[in-house]
């Protein structure tokens, strides 16, 4: 199979059902989840615990489905995230909480080289989390990328807590 097909060398792409150009929200929001995918498989590159890198892997596979979920406007394929998905990451946010510090005060996004690219996962889920608002999609789609965000937001400080490496709050 040849990686060029020369469809869209005039600006277009598909959908499921239909052509539509490059610039579609659709095709921008799908853009945006690859990049967010990249970034996940950058952080777990500098993560060793096998536990996170299990549940980023489970994180790499929702985004997929969140993918095929754009691209089929007209739910041919059923696809859904599980609500047992959102629960699973507020469970994970909930178990990382008992031991971090409560927070009192905003904090940087900094510390050891494997928060700062959780962080900045974070931070290309939350763009996704915009765009989807504009975007008609299953409720869970949107609730799922809000927990995620959360999820990584904890993540980053639990990484943190676990090196000893001390949050530094805003002033």
């Amino acid at each position: 199979m040849k990686i060029y097909t020369k469809r869209g060398d005039l600006g277009e792409t598909d959908l499921i059902s239909r052509r539509v150009i490059k610039s579609n929200l659709a095709i921008h929001l799908v853009g945006e989840i690859d990049e967010a995918s990249a970034r996940l498989a950058l952080c777990k590159h500098y993560i060793d615990d096998e536990n996170i890198l299990q549940k980023l892997s489970e994180v790499d596979h929702y985004l997929f489905l969140i993918s095929s979920i754009i691209v089929d406007e007209e739910d041919k394929l059923k696809i859904r995230i599980p609500e047992s998905a959102i629960t699973q990451l507020e469970q994970d946010i909930d178990e990382m909480d008992k031991v971090l510090p409560s927070l009192k005060r905003f904090i940087t996004y900094d510390g050891g080289i494997d928060a700062i690219q959780v962080s900045l996962l974070r931070t290309q889920v939350r763009k996704v989390e915009r765009l989807l608002v504009d975007y008609p999609t299953h409720e869970l789609v949107l609730k799922y990328m809000n927990r995620l965000s959360d999820y990584l937001y904890t993540l980053m400080r639990y990484m943190n807590f676990i090196q000893n490496i001390e949050e530094t709050k805003r002033s």
